[in-house]
């Protein structure tokens, strides 16, 4: 089956390892599972060129497998999210878990190696006692955990964003899009439950945010989630910019720094930042 062009796995994939035959997505997943994706997405940023379906795939799957982890082990842990919003949780983790069973499945289906589930460690010390907390408290003070449940749906649609242009099957690509409208979603609905909580954050990203302060080796995961927010310069084409600073003008003719031109356009992230910081979990 060419779900993905065969995730440009064969040079990954044993040589026995044969792909499926070639079926509808609707059909692999089952109506439930698509029918659940809400719809609407904007196109993605160009992706580096060395990154394949396959690399793609299996990265959004790893994202995914970090996002049910993590609202999986906080709906557990007695008393740290408040009764009001556990439904909101759980509803954020049931669209976290169809998304993952979507790229497990594609991969199953294709015959790609399909990467072990790991055991995620949202203290950021690798499950090794002797380590440096990264991420303190935050399966036992609920604002540490929406701080880090935000960066990681930050960082989710940045990994969309990039990935989806990655995925050469249009089925599995227009469910992926639809997926990024989701984690968009989910990121704003965080950030305003931060917000409500008195957080200095916007409801979308923004270079007023306040910093979410960690340790130094904790950064990868700020970096990757909204690194370059500050950035006011966009493209028409490769090397040609364009003019806002010509555009926002104040009456003594000079250009205006404006946050909300910052704000207006997303920010791509690359497939080794995004790597680095899922990699902080396992």
């Amino acid at each position: 089956m060419k779900l993905i062009s065969i995730l440009d796995h064969l040079a990954a994939a044993p040589a026995t390892a044969a792909p499926a035959p070639r079926r509808a997505l609707l059909a692999q997943l089952g109506r439930a599972a698509v029918a659940a994706l809400p719809l609407g997405a904007a196109l993605p940023a160009a992706a580096a060129p060395a990154d394949t379906s396959y690399d793609a795939v299996t990265q959004l799957l790893q994202l995914e497998r970090t996002q049910v982890a993590l609202y999986t082990q906080a709906l557990a842990a007695t008393g740290l999210i408040p009764a009001a919003q556990t439904a909101d949780f759980q509803r954020l983790l049931a669209h976290q878990t169809q998304h993952a069973a979507l790229f497990l499945k594609a991969l199953q289906d294709a015959g790609a190696i399909v990467p072990a589930l790991p055991r995620f460690d949202f203290s950021g010390k690798h499950s090794v006692a002797t380590n440096p907390e990264l991420f303190p408290n935050v399966l036992t003070n609920y604002d540490a955990f929406l701080a880090l449940a935000q960066q990681l749906e930050d960082l989710g649609v940045r990994i969309y964003q990039t990935q989806s242009i990655n995925i050469s099957d249009s089925q599995l690509l227009r469910s992926a899009l639809r997926i990024h409208a989701v984690e968009a979603q989910h990121s704003a609905h965080i950030r305003g439950l931060r917000k409500g909580r008195g957080a200095v954050v916007q409801n979308w990203p923004s270079e007023e945010d306040a910093t979410i302060v960690r340790p130094a080796a904790a950064q990868a995961l700020t970096t990757a989630a909204t690194g370059g927010e500050e950035n006011g310069v966009q493209y028409v084409t490769p090397g040609v910019p364009i003019p806002f600073a010509s555009l926002l003008l104040i009456s003594t003719n000079t250009a205006i720094h404006d946050p909300a031109l910052a704000e207006a356009f997303d920010e791509p992230v690359s497939s080794a930042a995004a790597q680095a910081a899922l990699n902080l979990f396992v």
